[in-house]
């Protein structure tokens, strides 16, 4: 049974319109209805007020959440294919920046970039996410410290 039909039929059994069950579970109606068409899954805190709502036994919950959990993990591989080669290209042409001339130039093109990588991180799971971000952005400034401390040191 897919997540659609058992968040569709439970509405169904409890006698609620999608408008009455998106209030309910404070979502759109479009939302729940791309949930019952199967287009899109609820989040975990939506599936606890869907189980709280709708009266959901156990066996349906456990059904439910693994079927949401997934769907969710499906769609962070597909994002992570999709932005993979992204991410790579876009540490390429910084890397090729090297040779810029003009500093103030090149930090801002640097900065667009860490920019970019750190919104890729961010469609991976929170904690992971701000974790990388924080230990890229401190490596990112200690690494900048170490180049200018070089070219002073040349001059």
């Amino acid at each position: 049974m897919e997540i659609s039909e058992i968040i569709r039929e439970a509405r169904i059994k409890k006698g609620m319109t999608q408008q009455e069950l998106a209030n309910y579970v404070y979502v759109t109606r479009q939302t729940i209805s791309k949930w019952e068409l199967g287009k899109s899954v609820p989040d975990e805190a939506s599936l606890t007020l869907l189980y709280q709502c709708l009266d959901i036994d156990n066996k349906e919950k456990k059904i439910l959440k693994k079927l949401a959990t997934n769907k969710q993990t499906i769609l962070l591989i597909i994002i992570a294919v999709v932005f993979s080669p992204v991410a790579i290209g876009i540490r390429y042409c910084l890397f090729k920046m090297g040779k810029l001339e003009d500093k103030k130039f090149k930090i801002m093109i640097e900065s667009i970039g860490f920019v970019l990588f750190a919104l890729y991180l961010r469609s991976l799971k929170d904690v992971v996410a701000y974790m990388l971000i924080f230990v890229i952005f401190v490596s990112y400034i200690i690494y900048r410290y170490y180049m200018l401390s070089l070219d002073r040191s040349n001059d």
